[in-house]
This record gives structure tokens, sequence and C-alpha cells, in this order.
């Protein structure tokens, strides 16, 4: 009976070991969990920007203020293209059915996350920006 229970407690033992993360492995999902973070942060308000894109298109014309509507929509234009190019190759970068990775794997790949950290972020600012200036332009007339 004891003996089972060692054998037991050495199997589980060797199975928990076997299954644990490397470090590279936990610091890489942690910061892909960061940059897909952003990335829900911001993707639901592509309708928002959608919808900003028809409504300055109803007020443009040859006046200035027609000229800062037509900037307006092209900075939300310009975000929204932003999103999908940056999601295409994101996943040409790391497809989801990426299997095992070994250390050299997750070496290179994690150089390439920590540059997509830096654009994911530059594209929530940009995302955010074009929507505020366009709120706030639509919000004056």
């Amino acid at each position: 009976m004891k003996s089972s229970f060692i054998y037991i407690a050495l199997l589980t033992f060797f199975f928990i070991s076997c299954n644990q993360l490397s470090e590279e492995e936990v610091k890489f999902d942690a910061l892909m969990e960061q940059v897909i973070s952003v990335h829900d942060e911001v993707m639901p308000k592509m309708g928002e920007i959608s919808s900003l894109i028809k409504d300055l298109e109803t007020r443009i014309d040859t006046t200035e203020t027609g000229k800062s509507y037509v900037k307006a929509q092209q900075d939300l234009k310009d975000s929204y293209d932003f999103m999908m190019t940056w999601m295409s190759d994101f996943s040409e970068k790391f497809p989801h059915d990426e299997g095992e990775m070994n250390a050299e794997k997750i070496s290179s790949q994690m150089k390439l996350l920590k540059g997509e950290e830096i654009e994911v972020g530059k594209l929530r600012d940009q995302i955010n920006t074009s929507i505020d200036n366009a709120k706030r332009l639509l919000e004056k007339s």
C-alpha cells in the first residue's frame, strides 16, 4: 500500500515537471497576452470608425471646414487599414497552430513579439486619436 502511494506520487511529480513551462515560455505567453489584450481593446472600435467615416462624408465640401473633415476621415481610414494590415501580418508571424516551440524558436519569436508590442501600441494610439479628433470635429459643427 505504501509503495503504491510512493509510485503514484513519483508518477504525479514526473507528470507535473514534464508539463511545466520554461521561464522563456512563461515570459513569451505573458507578452503575447499583453499584445492580444491591446488588440482586443481596440478591435471593437472598428465599427465606430466606420460610422464616423460615414458621418464625416456628409459634411465634406470645398470650404476650409470641409477640408478638415476630409483629413479626419482619412485619418480614420488609415487607422482602419492599419488594424487590418497589423492583424494580417501578426497572423503570418504567429500562426495559431504553431505547435511545439523549442528554446531557439521561442527566442526568435520573442524578438518578433517585442516588435509587435510596440506596433500594437502605435495602432491603439492611432485609432484612439483618430476617433477622438473626428468626434471633436463633429461636435463643433
